[in-house]
């Protein structure tokens, strides 16, 4: 979730779908916050010279006309040591980093993240970036496709294929007002086989994170839909050179769906924003409350069990969590902070 310009023609709709309902409050403990990441809505994690970082998606969503930038963290400082510092590269033009991926890909550490451009061509576009030494990472590519239409989640595998859910699709705001009002799904999955996009279809009512992994030998991929207040699941299929999806299940965590990460014991994590009216609210101003909630989903079982569920009190409008060694940390959409708190 990002802008004040998507907020307003695809969030609010879904007031009617979900003005939310009071949470049962659930604590985490030895809470502390990582202050100086305006708009953190997405991390991963990196590992470079075996240490870890977190890499960070830093911008301003409360204004559009702010450019963004990449914050790196270095998680084997003690926590009131880490400190996030700005990623020194060649930024491309117009950058406004939202959802990122990384992984090795041939042997080089690639980031793919996604751009809001504020241009009207192309609006958004799949920036690359390459380590070469230490923590210097390199700008290398731009790509652009009709078929990012309204990107708001990624995943970069090791074959260096990225997958880019989009939020919504590439019809007017008009129509994408009128579409959500009688939930007509046109948000899509972008493909991109490292050399052209493809659609791989499965329209819905605001996709969002997006998550592919191997299970039983099999590729999985896990996307929340925030109106559905779920995650849908498919196997990826390939034959004779072409990819397809194939709906497998959804899982309900009752909360409108955001990005999804894995832990160390292949369990997934995801956050929700039980309240879409007070997501809005929170939106256009800071001091207005907005609940967070944070799920596993147990890797063998896919039973979901709600591990953080706070009114917004101590972190609004969360977005990513990522659980690491004996801590978790939480992004979120608009403010200055991420939460690191110890596991539960």
């Amino acid at each position: 979730m990002y802008a004040k310009t998507t907020i307003t023609v695809v969030f609010l709709t879904l007031f009617f779908i979900s003005c939310g309902s009071p949470i049962e409050k659930k604590d985490m403990v030895a809470c502390a916050k990582i202050s100086g990441v305006p708009g953190p809505e997405d991390l991963d994690l990196v590992r470079i010279d075996q240490k870890p970082y977190l890499i960070v998606s830093v911008h301003n969503r409360r204004n559009m006309e702010d450019l963004g930038w990449i914050a790196t963290i270095d998680l084997s400082l003690p926590i009131a040591e880490q400190k996030p510092v700005k990623l020194v590269t060649n930024y491309p033009e117009n950058f406004r980093p939202h959802g990122i991926s990384y992984a090795k890909v041939n042997g080089k550490d690639i980031l793919a993240v996604i751009s809001h451009t504020n241009q009207n061509e192309p609006p958004h576009s799949i920036e690359l970036f390459e380590r070469k030494t230490g923590n210097e990472w390199v700008h290398t590519k731009t790509l652009k496709d009709e078929l990012l239409t309204g990107p708001n989640d990624i995943f970069l595998n090791e074959r260096g294929e990225i997958f880019a859910s989009n939020d919504r699709g590439p019809e007017n705001k008009f129509m994408q007002y009128f579409n959500m009002i009688i939930k007509r799904g046109t948000a899509d999955i972008a493909y991109y086989d490292g050399t052209k996009f493809q659609n791989l279809d499965n329209k819905v009512v605001l996709g969002n994170g997006i998550f592919i992994r191997m299970e039983n030998g099999e590729e999985i991929l896990y996307r929340s839909v925030f109106s559905e207040k779920a995650l849908s699941v498919f196997k990826i299929k390939r034959e004779n050179g072409n990819l397809t999806l194939d709906f497998q299940s959804k899982i309900s965590i009752d909360s409108g769906a955001d990005n999804i990460l894995q832990d160390e014991e292949g369990n997934l994590w995801a956050v929700g924003h039980p309240s879409t009216f007070k997501f809005l609210r929170h939106a256009s101003n800071k001091d207005n409350l907005a609940p967070t909630q944070v799920f596993k989903i147990n890797g063998k079982t896919k039973e979901v069990q709600t591990m953080y569920s706070n009114d917004g009190s101590e972190i609004s409008a969360g977005s990513t969590a990522l659980p690491i060694g004996k801590q978790i940390y939480i992004s979120q959409v608009f403010e200055d902070f991420l939460l690191t708190c110890t596991k539960p």
